[in-house]
C-alpha cells in the first residue's frame, strides 16, 4: 500500500502542490504562534538585573491561592506585589531589606525609585562618588543632582529636601537597572514602611524560606522576578497570551480550513481514478486506505517544513511585537528545547489536518459505482452532503442563540475580543459550510442581467457552478472565511473602540481640565494639595487600580465562577468632579470602608461586597451606591485609600472658572515647562489622546490576526483555484475543440471566477453584518 501510494504521489505530484503548500504555510501559522504563545507563558528568559548579586530573593506570594468549587487548586495574580508580612520579617534576623518606592527629582527621569542603601550591593551599584547616605537627610543617585547640591525629592506621599552626598552607578558593562535615588535605610523605612523584598543571611535562612506559607523563594534565573517592572511585564505578557490566544484562533481556524478545503478539492478532482480502482476490484475500504496513506505522507511532508518555517518566524514576530510595544522590551522566543513542545503541537494538527480532510473526502468517493469510470467527464453530486449541511445549520444556529444572549443577558460580554471572535468563528463558519447551497441561488441573482444578453459567458459560469457547487465552495472559500472574519472582527473592534470611548468621555465630562503627572509614579501629594487650594476650582484626584472579585451572578441559578477575576476599578479623593450616572445611594458616602458598583453587580446599597485589592489585602466594603455601567469604565469606585501601592493619583478631574483654572496651571510649575511635576490639558483633549493612543494600540494588534489571517486566505484562495483549475483541462479543450478562442476560453474563467468571488463575498458580508448588527446593539 505504501509503494503504491508513494508512485501515486509521484505520478500527481503537480496537482499535490496546492494542497502541500496550504498545509505547509498553515503548519508555520500555528508553529509561530505556538511559539510566540509558549515564550510569553514561561518562565523569564533573562537574566537578573535588580538582584544579580544576591544569592536568594525572598518575596510575599504575588498570586492569590485558593481551591476553586471543584477542590482544584489556582493561582490568580495580583495587580501589584505584596508586602512581606511582619510575621516573615521577624523570621529572618540579619536579612537585608529593600523598599521600592516612588522618589524623584525635579528635571530628573520620570521613572525614578527609592530605595534603602543596603539594598544597593544587590544590583550591584557602586559609589561612582562622594560616601553613602548616613543620616536622614542624605541621598546617593544615579540621575540627577550634584555632591554637595541641596534639592527637593518628592519621595513616596512627601516631600522633603535632601543633600546629595554620592553618585552610584551601576556594574561597568551592564545595562542600567533602574533610576534610583538611595536614602539611609532609616529614612527609606520612614517613607515607605511596607518592605517588597529581602534577601536571606545564608543558605540556611534561604532554605528555611522555601518552606513557609504566603511567600515564594527566588533563585538563578528567576530572580528576575523580583527586578524593576516585573510586574508589568508579567501583566503585559498576559496581555499578550491572551491576545495572541485570539489570533491564534483566528489564524489557525483559516489556515486549517483552507488546508482541509484544498484536501478536499484534490481528492474531489481524482473522482474517476477512484471509480477505476473500484472497477479493478478494490473494495471500498481499500480505497479510503489508499488515499489516506497518501495524506500522511503529504501531511508528514508539509507539517515538517511548515514547523521550519515556524522556527523561524516565531522570533521574527516577537521581535515586532515587542518593537510595537505589545510586549516587553527583552522579549523574544528562544531556541531551547521548550520549543519542542509547540513544535510537536503543531505539526500533529498538519498531519491530522491533512488526514481528517482526506479521509473524509475519500470515504464520500469510495461510495463511487464503478460504473462512473466510464464517463467522459467529471460530474459531482448536486448540493452538499447532509453532515455538511446539518454541521453548517448548527454553527449557524448555536452562533445566533449566543449572539441572542450576549445581547439580551450579558452586553459587557462583547467588550471581549474572545467573545467576538469565537461569533465571527461560528456565524462566518457556518455561512462557509453552507456555501453549497447559498451560491448556486447567489450566482443565478448576479448572471440574471448577463444571460439577457448576447454573449453565453454568464449562462455558462451559472451551469457550471449549478453542476459543481461543492468544488465551487472549496475554491472560493479560502476568500469568504477571510473576508467574512476580516469584516466582523475590525467591525467589532471599532464598534467596542467607540463604547469606551463614550465612557471615558462621559466619565471626564463634569471637568475642565485634567492634570497628568509628567512622569510613570503619579501625581505628588503636595501638587494635588496646591491644585485642591486654588479658590474656586473643584477636584476629583482618581487613581486607576484593579480588584479580584467573584464574578456577579446573572440569576439565582447562576454557579459561582471558579475562581475571582479581576475587574478595573477607580479611588478617588472627591466625587465633586466625577461623571457617573448613580442610580441608587449617593458617592457622597464613599470612603474606606465603602464601595460603589455598577449595575451589573445586581448589588443594592447596604449590601456587601468581599474582593481583594491590588496589593493582595482582603476588604468587606458597604455599597453605598450604584450607578450606570459604561463600555470600558470603572466596574467600582473606592475610597482613597483603596489603590494600593505608594504611587500618586494618576489623575485629577478639575472643574472651575476661566480665572481658577489659570490658577490651577500657575499651580503646576513655571511656564509648563517640560520637567515640571505635571501638565494640565483639556478634558476633550485628554479623553481624545487616551482614546487614540488605545486605538494605535489596538490597530497594531488588529494588524497581526488580520494580516496572517488575509495574507495566507490570498495564498489559499490562489492554491485552490490553480487546483481547481488543473482538473479542467479536459473542459477546457472541448471549448477549444468547438471553435473558442484560447482568448475566449481565457475569459470564461476569469468571469467564472470573479462571479465566484462576488457572490462569496457576499455571503461573507451578510455573515459579517450579522455578527456587527448583534455587538452594535449589545454595546
Amino acid at each position: 500500500m505504501l509503494s503504491v501510494a508513494a508512485a501515486g504521489l509521484r505520478a500527481r505530484w503537480t496537482s499535490l502542490a496546492g494542497p502541500l503548500a496550504a498545509l505547509t504555510l498553515g503548519v508555520a501559522v500555528i508553529a509561530t504562534m505556538a511559539l510566540v504563545l509558549g515564550a510569553a507563558s514561561d518562565d523569564p528568559h533573562r537574566l537578573p538585573r535588580r538582584f544579580a548579586a544576591a544569592p536568594a530573593v525572598v518575596q510575599a506570594d504575588p498570586n492569590l491561592r485558593l481551591r476553586d468549587r471543584y477542590g482544584t487548586p489556582t493561582a490568580v495574580p495580583f495587580a501589584e506585589q505584596p508586602a512581606l508580612p511582619a510575621a516573615v520579617l521577624a523570621a529572618f534576623p540579619g536579612a537585608a531589606l529593600d523598599r521600592t518606592f516612588p522618589a524623584r527629582l525635579p528635571g530628573g527621569p520620570s521613572d525614578q525609585v527609592g530605595h534603602g542603601w543596603s539594598s544597593a550591593a544587590f544590583a550591584p551599584y557602586t559609589l561612582a562618588s562622594g560616601r553613602a547616605p548616613a543620616r536622614p537627610g542624605e541621598i546617593v543617585t544615579t540621575a540627577g543632582g550634584r555632591p554637595g547640591q541641596r534639592v527637593l525629592v518628592h519621595a513616596a506621599d512627601r516631600d522633603g529636601f535632601y543633600t546629595v552626598v554620592g553618585t552610584a552607578r551601576a556594574p561597568a558593562g551592564a545595562a542600567e537597572v533602574e533610576h534610583a535615588v538611595f536614602f539611609s535605610d532609616a529614612e527609606a523605612a520612614r517613607l515607605s514602611p511596607p518592605v517588597d523584598a529581602l534577601v536571606p543571611a545564608g543558605h540556611a535562612a534561604a532554605r528555611r524560606a522555601a518552606g513557609l506559607p504566603g511567600v515564594r523563594l527566588l533563585t538563578g534565573r528567576d530572580r528576575a522576578l523580583a527586578d524593576p517592572g516585573a510586574l508589568r511585564d508579567r501583566a503585559d505578557l498576559a496581555s499578550l497570551t491572551s491576545f495572541l490566544g485570539i489570533a491564534a484562533l483566528l489564524s489557525a481556524s483559516v489556515s486549517l480550513y483552507v488546508t482541509a478545503g484544498a484536501f478536499g478539492l484534490s481528492v474531489a478532482r481524482r473522482r474517476r481514478e477512484l471509480a477505476l480502482l473500484r472497477t479493478l476490484g478494490a473494495t471500498p475500504l481499500q480505497v479510503v486506505r489508499s488515499v489516506g496513506v497518501e495524506a500522511v505522507l503529504i501531511g508528514v511532508a508539509g507539517s515538517a517544513a511548515g514547523c521550519v518555517l515556524g522556527l523561524g518566524g516565531g522570533p521574527l514576530l516577537a521581535r515586532w511585537l515587542a518593537r510595537h510595544a505589545m510586549a516587553p522590551s527583552w522579549f523574544t522566543v528562544p531556541r531551547t528545547t521548550a520549543c519542542a513542545v509547540p513544535l510537536t503541537l503543531a505539526f500533529a494538527a498538519g498531519v491530522a489536518v491533512a488526514v481528517l480532510a482526506v479521509v473524509a473526502a475519500s470515504v464520500r468517493a469510495a461510495t463511487i459505482r464503478p460504473t462512473e469510470a466510464l464517463r467522459a467527464a467529471d460530474a459531482e453530486p448536486r448540493g452538499s452532503g447532509l453532515p455538511r449541511r446539518l454541521l453548517g445549520l448548527a454553527a449557524l444556529g448555536f452562533g445566533a442563540v449566543l449572539l441572542l444572549a450576549v445581547v439580551t443577558a450579558a452586553p459587557d460580554a462583547v467588550l471581549d475580543p474572545k467573545t467576538d471572535v469565537e461569533l465571527a468563528l461560528l456565524i462566518v463558519g457556518g455561512a462557509v459550510l453552507l456555501a453549497p447551497v447559498l451560491l448556486p441561488p447567489l450566482i443565478r441573482a448576479l448572471t440574471w442581467p448577463l444571460t439577457r444578453g448576447a454573449g453565453p459567458g454568464g449562462l455558462l459560469a451559472r451551469e457550471r457552478v449549478a453542476a459543481g457547487s461543492r468544488q465551487a465552495a472549496a475554491t472560493v472559500a479560502p476568500v469568504m472565511i477571510t473576508l467574512g472574519l476580516g469584516l466582523a472582527v475590525l467591525g467589532t473592534t471599532g464598534t467596542v473602540q467607540a463604547a469606551e470611548d463614550r465612557g471615558l468621555h462621559h466619565q471626564a465630562a463634569p471637568a475642565d481640565l485634567v492634570v497628568l503627572p509628567s512622569g510613570a509614579a503619579g501625581l505628588p501629594a503636595s501638587l494635588v494639595a496646591r491644585v485642591r487650594a486654588v479658590p474656586g476650582a473643584a477636584a476629583t484626584a482618581v487613581t486607576d487600580t484593579s480588584v479580584l472579585a467573584r464574578e456577579p451572578a446573572l440569576t439565582p441559578f447562576h454557579l459561582e465562577a471558579p475562581a475571582p477575576v479581576p475587574f478595573p476599578a477607580i479611588a478617588v479623593d472627591s466625587p465633586a468632579v466625577l461623571g457617573l450616572r448613580v442610580r441608587q445611594g449617593s458617592l457622597d458616602g464613599l470612603n474606606d470602608a465603602t464601595v460603589a458598583l455598577d449595575r451589573s453587580w445586581h448589588k443594592r446599597v447596604g449590601q456587601t461586597v468581599r474582593l481583594w485589592l491590588a496589593d493582595g489585602t482582603p476588604a468587606a466594603l458597604r455599597i453605598t451606591a450604584v450607578f450606570d455601567a459604561e463600555p470600558g469604565g470603572p466596574r467600582l469606585v473606592l475610597g482613597p485609600h483603596r489603590a494600593g501601592g505608594s504611587a500618586g493619583p494618576t489623575r485629577v478631574y478639575v472643574r472651575g472658572g476661566s480665572t481658577a483654572l489659570t490658577a490651577v496651571k500657575a499651580a503646576l510649575g513655571p511656564d509648563q515647562r517640560a520637567d515640571t511635576e505635571a501638565t494640565a490639558v483639556p478634558a476633550a483633549r485628554w479623553a481624545g489622546g487616551v482614546t487614540d493612543r488605545q486605538a494605535d494600540q489596538t490597530r497594531v494588534g488588529l494588524l497581526v490576526m488580520i494580516g496572517i489571517a488575509a495574507a495566507y486566505g490570498a495564498i489559499g484562495a490562489v492554491t485552490t483555484a490553480a487546483t481547481a483549475i488543473s482538473g479542467r483541462r479536459g473542459e477546457l479543450a472541448l471549448l477549444r475543440r468547438i471553435g473558442t478562442t484560447r482568448r475566449q476560453a481565457f475569459a470564461f474563467v476569469c468571469q467564472e471566477y470573479a462571479l465566484l468571488v462576488a457572490a462569496g463575498a457576499l455571503t461573507a458580508a451578510g455573515a459579517a453584518g450579522i455578527v456587527l448588527a448583534g455587538v452594535s446593539l449589545a454595546a
